[in-house]
């Protein structure tokens, strides 16, 4: 009688073992990463030399700018054209860090800090402001990752609550 239950023991464990998940390894994410964190330069680049045509040849076509306490901007033209009204009112300078990327299939994402200093050409004091940063990119078929989605925040004081 103890073959029976052996043999159902056996049987069972096999089941239970072809039913487990196999972990499939990662995949190699170095090339995406490297190209994401050169997107990052590349922007940070345009964007000290003023370029706002060359900061606007890294968003995807569709891709929509979530700036705080206003409207999205839709679609890379409506990106450039915020950007280039900006660089029409100040002189500007940014810093950022790359805190984070992730890649997943064909999207990835990099998080981070920025850091501006902005002069008003009109005139006035300079101004430095700082907060926190999120890029959703998405693979194109030649292989590049513009930036999909953009999304960012100001620190500052926050707001007195209750009363």
């Amino acid at each position: 009688m103890k073959c029976p239950s052996l043999l159902l023991s056996v049987a069972a464990a096999v089941a239970l073992a072809a039913c487990a998940q196999t972990q499939v390894p990662p995949a190699d994410t170095t090339e995406a990463d490297t190209a994401i964190r050169a997107l990052i330069d590349e922007f940070l680049a345009g964007f000290n030399a003023g370029d706002a045509a060359a900061v606007g040849g890294l968003y995807a076509e569709d891709a929509i700018q979530m700036a705080p306490d206003g409207p999205a901007g839709e679609g890379r033209e409506a990106i450039v054209q915020s950007l280039t009204d900006f660089l029409s009112q100040f002189s500007a300078t940014q810093t950022a860090t790359v805190d984070e990327v992730g890649v997943y299939g064909d999207l990835a994402f990099s998080r981070g800090t920025w850091n501006v200093r902005q002069t008003p050409k009109a005139g006035g004091a300079e101004q430095v402001r700082n907060g926190k940063w999120l890029l959703l990119h998405k693979r194109l078929a030649d292989g590049s990752w513009p930036v999909w989605r953009w999304m960012w925040n100001e620190e500052g004081t926050a707001p007195q609550v209750g009363g």
